[in-house]
């Protein structure tokens, strides 16, 4: 049995969206405290599922196992967003609708 990237996401990895998509509804950020505006959040949300090859995202790994068994029974994964600018924002993402980046 091989390696399905879409199915195992190692911690890390870098990631981006197969196809551009809308921000699927389930999707959510981590509370980071009011260091960024939820307008600038909701910028970097739209660019990465948007597919813009300006932002990069990796794979986090999630401390709290309570939090890492309800992504996993979600079917999803906590991918960490930064642009260019340095803003930064975690969020949840279908680990089937990204792949590697290049």
């Amino acid at each position: 049995m091989g390696f399905n990237f879409n199915k195992y996401m190692p911690v890390g990895a870098k990631v981006r969206v197969i196809e551009p998509m809308n921000v699927p509804e389930w999707c959510k950020w981590d509370d980071d405290k009011g260091r960024i505006a939820t307008s600038v959040k909701k910028r970097l949300q739209c660019l990465f599922f948007q597919g813009d090859r300006r932002v990069t995202a990796e794979v986090v790994y999630v401390s709290k196992e309570a939090e890492r068994e309800q992504l996993r029974r979600d079917g999803r994964v906590k991918v960490r967003v930064r642009d260019p600018s340095g803003a930064m924002l975690t969020i949840t993402a279908d680990p089937t609708k990204l792949t590697g980046a290049i």
